[in-house]
C-alpha cells in the first residue's frame, strides 16, 4: 500500500501540472481536509475541507497563475498510510507577469486509497520534521 501510495501522489500532481483537474478528483477523498500550515508570508494558515473546495481551490490556481506547477523532487512513504513530498514550485502571475520559484513540502494522509488529509509547509524541512524524518 506504501509504494501504490507513492504512485498516487505522482499521478496526482502530474494531472494538477497539466491542469486536469478530472484526474486529480477521482484520488480526493470526499471529506478531505487540505491545509496550508505554512504559506505566503503575509497570510496564516488556510483551510480547504471537502472536494468541491479542493476543486474551487485549483481552479483559482489556475485562474491566478500564467502557468503553475508542483515538480516533485522527493515523494517517499512514511509508515502505510502517509507520504511526504518535497516540490519545486515554478509559477508566473497572470495580472503581474512576475516569476516565483520556491519549495514546498506536503505531508499526505491516506484513507482507502484517497488524499484525506494533505498538510502544506511553505519550508520543507517542516514538512520532513512533521512527518517524523528530520535528522
Amino acid at each position: 500500500m506504501a509504494q501504490e501510495n507513492v504512485e498516487i501522489v505522482t499521478l496526482v500532481f502530474e494531472a494538477w501540472n497539466e491542469g486536469n483537474l478530472e484526474d486529480v478528483l477521482p484520488f480526493v477523498a470526499d471529506g478531505i481536509e487540505w491545509l496550508e500550515v505554512e504559506g505566503v508570508p503575509d497570510s496564516t494558515g488556510a483551510e480547504v475541507h471537502g472536494q468541491a473546495q479542493v476543486r474551487s481551490m485549483l481552479e483559482s490556481l489556475y485562474e491566478t497563475w500564467e502557468h503553475y506547477r508542483l515538480e516533485p523532487e522527493e515523494v517517499r512513504a512514511v509508515g502505510e498510510d502517509r507520504v511526504v513530498a518535497v516540490l519545486r514550485e515554478v509559477a508566473r502571475g497572470r495580472a503581474s507577469g512576475v516569476d516565483v520559484a520556491s519549495r514546498w513540502g506536503y505531508v499526505i494522509t491516506f484513507r482507502d486509497g484517497q488524499l484525506a488529509r494533505v498538510e502544506a509547509y511553505r519550508n520543507p524541512d517542516h514538512a520532513l520534521e512533521a512527518a517524523g524524518l528530520s535528522e
